[in-house]
């Protein structure tokens, strides 16, 4: 029997085996350097976004401390961006106040819906509003002293 025949068709086989996982492992090395290069994008982008809700944040804050937003507008507002950041445990006790008192008042309409109000709604929602504020009032204080000295990075 001639066995050279089975020697090197079985040579053939391993070869072309071989060659095919070079190319999986070639492949697959590729594939790891473009999910490693994502990971690194999502990253850098998340950095980047906690970055400016923090900056919106501070921005925010110190306007409520200068009185050019009302304590509702400002926390509506600070509500929304604070699901943008990884908050320390200080920062969650700052926002929580803001967080509150923006869930407290979400019902009163804002923008188009409020224009479209009669004015005898307006001011008893003007006055509801009030009241709710000065609820919150020092806490919400407080909280902006915090917020306004954000860290950034």
């Amino acid at each position: 029997m001639n066995y050279s025949g089975f020697i090197l068709a079985g040579l053939l086989i391993i070869t072309a085996l071989g060659c095919y996982a070079a190319f999986l492992a070639l492949q697959l090395q590729a594939q790891r350097k473009t999910q490693v290069a994502q990971e690194k994008s999502q990253a850098e982008h998340r950095l980047k976004n906690d970055v400016d809700a923090r900056r919106s944040i501070q921005v925010i804050a110190r306007a409520l401390l200068q009185k050019d937003l009302s304590k509702t507008e400002a926390a509506m507002r600070i509500a929304f961006l604070s699901q943008k950041i990884i908050s320390s445990k200080a920062e969650e006790s700052a926002l929580s106040s803001f967080l509150q008192l923006a869930e407290a008042t979400a019902h009163i309409p804002i923008l188009d819906d409020w224009t479209a109000l009669e004015r005898s709604e307006k001011r008893r929602l003007t006055a509801e509003r009030e009241t709710i504020e000065a609820q919150y009032s020092s806490f919400i204080d407080s909280g902006a002293e915090t917020l306004a000295r954000l860290r950034l990075s």
